[in-house]
């Protein structure tokens, strides 16, 4: 005998598990779907730009670009990572918001693809912040006129460029990070005057070559973390490590002043020179001379 009862469940379970499949099948899709766009906006007659920039985790390129355009392409997976592009001009200054959500929920998900790639104006003078959160970022500010660079980051993987000489002053670099690596290279090219530098647990490389033109001031401030420092030997430079005990010092072609005061032969020769200074908790310390 037929049993009626499980043909009974039969006609309800069936629907349901179509209902399921048709329901999972698109949700898929759209989950591996990557969502791109590119974004070209001309900047009008101005002086000066301020671009500010909220980035999520992923990964961020950013590079000089044409003349009076802003140039970017924006790949994301998930529609909450679409970026929000606001541009407008006060006066003769243009101000440039590219923002995304910065939420605890989106460093959860490193996997969800989220990658901007930003080109800058060449020849407009820039201030620009990035704020971030967990990321991967490749900064390269070669050809860009920056008067302050501000970088404020959750724990991140960071390579930041001058491979040449700034073409105007700049004030300000100031960069404060979690537990982190980031790498400087060309940072005499950046034509600074003050760098300040305050980062967690991490290795962070400052590498000074390039042409340096002015007295300039360097703050490093961490904590559980490996310091390099790449001086060239014709940058007179003084280093002064306020340090505990257990601090590891490797320091070559300098003098030692005192326990905290370092000089390489060339500093007190010429107006242009590095003032360095570092503090921190057990901190490890290498200074190549080149």
């Amino acid at each position: 005998m037929v049993n009626l009862k499980l043909l009974k469940n039969r006609k309800y379970i069936l629907p349901i598990i179509f209902l399921i499949i048709l329901f999972l099948i698109p949700f898929k899709s759209e989950a591996n779907e990557i969502k791109g766009e590119d974004r070209i906006i001309p900047l009008e007659d101005i002086n000066s730009l301020v671009v500010k920039i909220k980035f999520g985790a992923g990964k961020l390129d950013l590079n000089s670009g044409k003349d009076d355009v802003f140039e970017g392409n924006f790949q994301y997976e998930r529609s909450f990572l679409k970026p929000n592009i606001y541009y407008e001009v006060i006066g003769k200054k243009g101000i440039l918001n590219l923002s995304q959500s910065i939420k605890k929920d989106i460093d959860l998900w490193p996997s969800f693809e989220n990658r901007w790639s930003i080109k800058l104006p060449s020849n407009i003078p820039l201030q620009l912040y990035i704020n971030t959160a967990t990321y991967s970022g490749d900064i390269n500010l070669t050809n860009l006129k920056i008067e302050n660079f501000y970088l404020n980051s959750g724990a991140s993987q960071t390579n930041i460029v001058f491979n040449q000489p700034n073409l105007i002053d700049m004030k300000n670099i100031n960069i404060k990070t979690g537990a982190s690596t980031v790498k400087m290279s060309g940072l005499a090219n950046a034509n600074f005057y003050r760098l300040d530098f305050d980062g967690g647990a991490g290795m962070y490389a400052f590498d000074f070559s390039g042409n340096l033109t002015k007295k300039s001031k360097v703050n490093i401030d961490v904590g559980v973390a490996k310091i390099i420092l790449k001086i060239p030997s014709t940058i007179g430079t003084r280093i002064i490590i306020k340090r505990f005990p257990a601090t590891k010092l490797d320091i070559v072609g300098f003098i030692e002043i005192n326990d905290q005061t370092y000089i390489n032969p060339e500093y007190g020769k010429k107006d242009a020179e590095l003032d360095i200074e570092i503090k921190g908790g057990l901190i490890d310390v290498e200074v190549l001379s080149s």
